[in-house]
């Protein structure tokens, strides 16, 4: 009887105590589940099309801030979901849309294309979630079309052509022939180069405008060499630029004028034999500049030897810049739930840690990041050093002002 009793006992303390484990079990499971539940990073990026190996080397970047970060923030996990936006401004909108309702993704990044950016910026904004343009410059994105949930990590082209164009003028000549990309993109850097004739005492002797997909310049180049041009000034980019880096020196346009490019993608020069690389160009960045950069640049290489760029160009370092802005802001805001707060938190914050001399700062007004551009001249030899950087210049000496820039989307209004 008593060992009955004693059994009895037992058996109502271990219920009790797999009732108590229960109960704190179903209280404590919402928390922890909040917790641990990842928080998804929708990536729009070209998997395709002309700048499908731009989107692959941003996405490489994102991933290499990832593992910075031991891929979580806050205590939660990061899932990076992928979806090709084919340089098409209505396919990424489709997409953008789909990873929001689907996936219940609240925070959007990726792109090269202005024209994506765009698009992806107006489902955002129409669904309250967050996105980060990763590797558009054109003006629009920052500009008469900045939205509250947009920002942008690289420079507008008002940056990059400002920090290159006394230069050009002062040292390659004053007669410029524009050649253009027929997208919103290349319309801003020619724009800017436009605009900055009067400034820097040069004169517009033509333009030539080239839909994407040009993989034969043969006429154009051929109605540049025979104008009174000195300097060719392209904005052209992805895989029509690689063909067009090959003509250039096919066509002896070297031998005719100087080529400045208001924007260049290191990844592209790489496609060409050495003696193709021959232009003055601005670039966003470049991996010798710092030798936190090069500690970067080592790191890209030993993970990532058969990249389409064997050093790390700015489309990694825009994705991994991007990544590191979005983080931040959601460590500083204290959540990834309330896309609002993240918003306001990335506003005026300021990254130090960032691998280049001037510190990332993200603009509160216009949504605008700013670090640093460069100008120099390709190298024609072989090698992975192939640019002789002439300048280095901090981005806000050269940004738009509010006076040239009138928007306001930030939480302050």
């Amino acid at each position: 009887m008593e060992r009955c009793k004693k059994r009895c006992v037992r058996f109502q303390q271990v219920v009790l105590l797999i009732a108590a484990i229960f109960a704190f079990g179903l209280m404590a499971s919402p928390a922890d589940a909040q917790k641990k539940q990842p928080i998804k990073i929708g990536v729009v990026s070209p998997v395709s099309g002309n700048f499908a190996d731009h989107g692959l080397l941003e996405r490489i970047g994102m991933e290499m801030a990832l593992e910075d970060y031991n891929n979580e923030v806050l205590g939660r996990p990061i899932t990076l979901i992928i979806a090709d936006d084919e340089t098409n401004p209505d396919v990424a909108a489709r997409r953008a849309r789909r990873l929001v309702e689907v996936d219940g993704v609240k925070f959007l990044m990726g792109g090269v294309s202005t024209s994506t950016a765009l698009s992806v910026g107006a489902v955002a904004e129409e669904k309250k979630v967050l996105y980060i343009a990763t590797n558009q410059n054109g003006d629009q994105v920052t500009g008469e079309s900045a939205r509250h949930y947009v920002f942008r990590t690289p420079p507008d082209m008002a940056i990059l052509v400002r920090a290159g164009a006394k230069y050009v003028a002062d040292n390659l000549g004053k007669k410029w022939f524009f050649l253009t990309h027929d997208y919103s993109w290349g319309h801003s850097g020619t724009k800017w180069a436009r605009n900055m004739l009067s400034t820097v005492g040069a004169k517009e002797v033509g333009e030539l405008k080239v839909p994407m997909g040009t993989r034969d310049f043969s006429s154009q180049l051929l109605t540049i060499r025979n104008s009174d041009a000195n300097v060719l000034v392209i904005t052209l980019g992805g895989f029509d630029n690689v063909s067009l880096l090959k003509q250039l020196n096919e066509y002896k346009i070297y031998d005719k004028m100087k080529v400045w490019y208001t924007l260049a993608d290191i990844v592209d020069v790489f496609a060409v034999p050495a003696e193709d690389r021959q232009a003055y160009v601005c670039a966003e960045m470049y991996w010798k500049t710092s030798p936190e950069m090069q500690k970067l640049n080592e790191r890209y290489q030993k993970k990532y030897p058969r990249a389409a760029s064997p050093v790390i160009d700015v489309n990694t370092y825009n994705g991994w810049l991007s990544v590191k802005i979005l983080l931040e802001a959601i460590k500083k805001a204290k959540t990834a739930d309330n896309v609002e707060k993240v918003i306001c938190a990335m506003e005026g914050l300021t990254i130090k840690d960032n691998a280049r001399k001037t510190p990332t700062y993200v603009r509160p007004w216009d949504h605008q990041v700013l670090t640093e551009v460069v100008f120099g001249k390709y190298n024609p030899v072989p090698g992975n050093d192939i640019l002789d950087v002439k300048v280095t210049v901090p981005a806000d000496q050269v940004a738009r002002t509010k006076q040239e820039n009138p928007v306001n989307v930030g939480c302050k209004k």
